[in-house]
């Protein structure tokens, strides 16, 4: 079984929480799979260059919980999205090698990096269009 992912942006929790029925809806998406408040968590910390700690998880709000944890949304921080549109390019490629490196990864930077340079867009954009950036799963 599959872990789908989407990134996805939306003016608001009110409006968020409607991805999960109405997917379609929504013009800024990027849909993954596997890709979790975990993951991105991870990222941060990479990004910011300090060590991982659960306490990060907390960043990422949970707005919807449904089917006992199978399908979520979780807010990404302001803070993480400013931090992802602020990356310069020649830091990519270090951080998208240690990302991919990390347990929670464990792939190769090609698979990492589009990835990385999909987030990138949507925080750029949510930037651009004084919108939120969230995450949704469902297994």
């Amino acid at each position: 079984m599959s872990l789908l992912a989407d990134v996805y942006l939306s003016s608001g929790d009110e409006d968020a929480v409607h991805y999960d029925k109405k997917p379609a809806s929504f013009a800024d998406r990027l849909q993954l799979t596997s890709l979790t408040n975990l993951h991105l968590s991870t990222l941060w910390a990479i990004m910011r260059n300090s060590e991982w700690d659960v306490d990060l998880l907390d960043h990422f709000p949970c707005i919807l919980q449904m089917d006992g944890g199978k399908r979520t949304i979780h807010r990404l921080p302001s803070a993480m999205l400013s931090d992802l549109g602020g990356l310069a390019s020649k830091d990519l490629s270090s951080i998208v090698s240690k990302w991919a490196a990390t347990d929670e990864m464990a792939c190769e930077p090609n698979d990492a990096s589009p990835v990385l340079d999909g987030l990138i867009r949507m925080a750029r954009r949510a930037s651009e269009t004084g919108k939120s950036v969230y995450l949704w799963n469902c297994l």
